[in-house]
């Protein structure tokens, strides 16, 4: 089977066929990322145990640790990814789209309470970013990654000594390419450990494509770059225009998505994903 969209996790992602069953076997053998993709599986294996209306998780069947790495089985999904869903979709089921979202997210601010945190706390992730860029052979002498780097420090310096938003829980990757497509039923994977367990990251998330086309980048055939973008928009508007009516979202969903965007480039070696993040990252600053 080939996979059509492609990403930059450490992982190796195979269909099993067990008898009459499928399953996903998701492994590593990089004993660096091993520690994440566990993470990953049981951050979604405790989330699995909540019942949202059209979200569905997959179970996480198995988890297996040796010396040689880290294993995962986890429930197979029949569904299509958002490219091919969106290629077929009427508004209408976009707006159903939409809905589903919201009533996630909503309920993620329900569990979650709202907190100040230090601005030391986006510095000191800042400062992490900035390290690594600095080991990046493919941007560290950059003129304009070290632009976006400057400017991007008074950003932060500038922001008010504390901040308040939500805190509490959160799938911390919520983008189009981690979402299956099954009727009205929406498979959320790939969860993520957030540096800020916090609503607002998935609100970042899921902009990172409505807003910025990010897994477009991933996906290798053609498609009908005018409807998704239409459609994208739309997704787009009605996430921002609902959640204004946040202040922390009004206030901080800026700064936020910068430093998702600079956690991105941080690891970014091909050519055309480095000149995407500047024209973003420049676009934004």
């Amino acid at each position: 089977m080939e996979i059509e969209v492609k990403g930059h996790s450490g992982c190796n992602i195979e269909i099993v066929n067990n008898g009459k069953d499928l399953f996903i076997n998701k492994s590593t053998n990089n004993i660096e990322y091993a520690p994440r993709l566990l993470k990953q599986a049981k951050k979604q294996q405790e989330a699995s145990k909540t019942t949202y209306q059209h979200i569905r998780i997959p179970e996480i069947m198995e988890i297996s640790q040796s010396d040689n790495g880290l294993n995962v089985k986890m429930e197979y999904i029949y569904s299509k990814n958002f490219i091919d869903y969106f290629e077929d979709a009427g508004f209408d089921q976009i707006e159903y789209f939409v809905k589903a979202l919201k009533i996630f997210i909503n309920s993620e601010i329900a569990e979650s309470y709202l907190k100040e945190i230090e601005k030391q706390c986006l510095i000191d992730k800042f400062l992490d970013v900035t390290q690594k860029v600095a080991q990046n052979e493919h941007i560290n002498t950059d003129y304009d990654v070290c632009e976006i780097l400057r400017k991007s420090a008074n950003v932060f310096q500038e922001l008010d000594n504390t901040i308040q938003i939500p805190i509490g829980i959160c799938h911390g990757d919520l983008t189009f390419s981690n979402i299956l497509f099954n009727g009205n039923n929406y498979y959320l994977i790939d969860f993520l450990d957030s540096f800020i367990e916090t609503p607002l990251m998935d609100l970042v998330k899921i902009r990172q494509d409505s807003c910025y086309a990010w897994s477009l980048l991933m996906y290798r055939k053609k498609i009908d770059g005018v409807r998704m973008a239409i459609i994208s928009k739309k997704i787009d508007l009605e996430i921002d225009n609902y959640y204004k009516q946040y202040e922390w979202y009004r206030k901080y969903y800026q700064t936020f998505q910068l430093m998702n965007f600079l956690r991105i480039l941080q690891y970014a070696k091909e050519p055309q994903i480095i000149k995407y993040l500047k024209d973003t990252l420049k676009s934004m600053l």
